[in-house]
């Protein structure tokens, strides 16, 4: 009955260009990720478990018999698949240019479709010259691709399928061995053998060993959650425990301007004073909790100074800072997105500066290469990139790392940082951009994985939310829904765990890399050799 159904279904698509499957199947894709899991609605308490099967559409479209369909539904796909997931950007308003970020949303829907179509060509060439080991060479290319769009100054790693299984905390154990890029593997590895099997029912032989060969991969993923639980028992109650205090302001940063200015001041100096009533060892405030140049504004800098010795707390919170340019430069001054650290009597903050900037958004890529760039007006911040990584010192038993907004996605930028001996990952952000989409959930769940890679807890503070604090093994303590203005006070437990990922970096990625290698070797010796066969035949006629 099953081989009928798939037979049926393999005619249907391949009768005909039935262009309107590939652009429902790519929509669908984002049913997979955050925020469609138990965590938000019980509802979608299996929804996470479609990432298995996410990508079979798009091998069945690398696998069509013509190459001009494949082509045509992998980027019908990809695209689509691009814009479930990356739709939200289309809610960052900047005043008069709509019009530029509709277009800004199709070419980023564009471009990361791109990588699901160069996946489909990738897909048909290796299971046409490795019928057995693309189960193998497949997975190992999805995980360099996804690596890839960690570099340059146009990357956006953002919603790896991995990142699906977020709300599973023993499952994502494995992320502290391998980083996100293990738990991606396994589930293009899932989706392989689920082809394979529909495959072997087309075609009404081997199905027998593919149903033990999805066994043996359902009883792996059984093994990693036996483990993850059992890692996860092993966590210590006795651990040294501090209270922090979230300040989720919820202010309309559609709003800003001179009068905003004022009641930023007085929400956040409010609610920093309620939260002090209960004593926390640290205060943290979102990403533009203050928008204005805190440190270079007096005025600014002392209200917050008076706060703070008032209330005997360490405050940190986001706000923007200036430096005088270099001579040579073409601007005068260079503007920064930064973190501040203000302490009970000390006159002066300490300042991060935001080293990771959303392209198009925060900065246009490539002008440092190119300074003619500068010239160019596409609404974006303009800020400068920061120099300096940092760990804040709170007080002599206190280290903290800080990350604003988007450069927690990073894996190894996190890495690095946090392994200059922070004890706490601190994550300022405003998610306000983007309204009440997917956009927030996704953050916060690539945030929650950065806290399992690096063995060390995490506090998220976010403007509009989530504000959330997260055990050194992804276990969400503590968190606030969006769109509220709220104090999240809690207890962290500064147990910190020494992890695979955390020593050895990005070794799973390089494994990966090497099966690629060896895939390319696979494809051009026996190509080699035919070649020369060819010149020798030559010869002898």
């Amino acid at each position: 009955m099953l081989q009928i159904i798939i037979e049926k279904t393999g005619r249907y698509i391949r009768d005909k260009n039935r262009w309107w499957i590939p652009v429902i199947t790519g929509l669908l894709f984002s049913l997979s990720q955050p925020p469609f899991n138990h965590t938000f609605n019980p509802v979608f308490v299996l929804f996470p478990f479609l990432s298995f099967v996410v990508l079979i559409p798009l091998m069945a479209f690398a696998t069509e018999p013509s190459l001009k369909k494949t082509m045509i539904h992998s980027s019908l796909f990809g695209f689509f698949a691009s814009i479930s997931q990356y739709f939200w950007i289309g809610f960052v308003t900047a005043e008069g240019l709509w019009h530029l970020i509709l277009i800004g949303v199709v070419l980023i829907a564009l471009f990361f479709g791109f990588f699901y179509f160069c996946a489909a060509m990738s897909f048909r060439v290796l299971t046409q010259k490795f019928p057995r080991l693309y189960l193998l060479f497949f997975p190992a290319l999805w995980v360099c691709i996804d690596f890839l769009r960690t570099l340059g100054e146009i990357s956006f790693p953002w919603s790896f399928l991995g990142y699906s299984f977020t709300p599973f905390t023993p499952v994502i154990q494995i992320t502290s061995v391998t980083g996100i890029w293990g738990l991606t593997f396994l589930i293009v590895l899932t989706n392989c053998l689920f082809w394979d099997l529909l495959k072997s029912y087309s075609i009404n032989s081997d199905i027998v060993p593919r149903w033990i060969h999805l066994g043996v991969l359902a009883l792996f993923f059984c093994g990693i959650s036996i483990w993850g639980a059992h890692r996860i028992s092993g966590s210590s109650k006795e651990s040294r425990k501090i209270n922090v205090a979230l300040i989720q302001s919820n202010l309309n940063q559609l709003q800003w301007g001179v009068n905003s200015l004022d009641t930023a001041f007085s929400i956040t100096d409010s609610m920093v004073t309620l939260a002090s009533q209960q004593k926390p060892d640290l205060i943290i405030g979102p990403e533009s909790a203050l928008l204005c140049f805190l440190s270079r504004r007096s005025e600014y800098r002392n209200k917050v100074v008076s706060l703070v010795n008032s209330i005997r707390t360490p405050l940190i919170l986001g706000g923007l800072h200036w430096d005088k340019a270099p001579e040579g430069v073409a601007d005068d001054y260079l503007v920064y997105n930064s973190a501040f650290l203000f302490k009970p009597d000390t006159l002066y903050p300490v300042i991060y500066n935001k080293m990771k900037l959303v392209p198009f958004s925060e900065a246009l890529p490539f002008e440092g290469v190119f300074p003619i760039l500068s010239r160019t007006n596409l609404g974006e911040a303009d800020f400068k990139r920061g120099k300096v990584q940092m760990v804040l010192k709170i007080s002599d038993s206190l280290r903290v790392s800080p990350f604003i907004c988007y450069e927690i996605i990073y894996p190894a930028f996190v890495r690095e940082i946090v392994k200059t001996g922070a004890e706490l990952i601190v994550t300022i952000t405003n998610d306000g951009w983007f309204g009440k989409t997917s956009g927030p959930y996704q953050h916060a769940a690539m945030a929650q994985i950065r806290a399992v890679e690096n063995g060390r807890p995490m506090v998220r503070c976010a403007n509009t939310g989530i504000s959330m604090v997260v055990d050194s093994y992804g276990r969400v303590v503590k968190k606030t829904p969006i769109y509220v203005r709220q104090i999240l006070n809690s207890q962290v437990n500064m147990q910190s765990v020494d992890t695979r990922y955390l020593q050895w970096g990005d070794w799973f990625v390089v494994a990966c890399l090497l099966v690629c290698l060896a895939a390319l070797i696979g494809m051009i010796v026996p190509l080699s050799k035919l070649m020369s066969m060819n010149l020798k035949n030559n010869k002898n006629s």
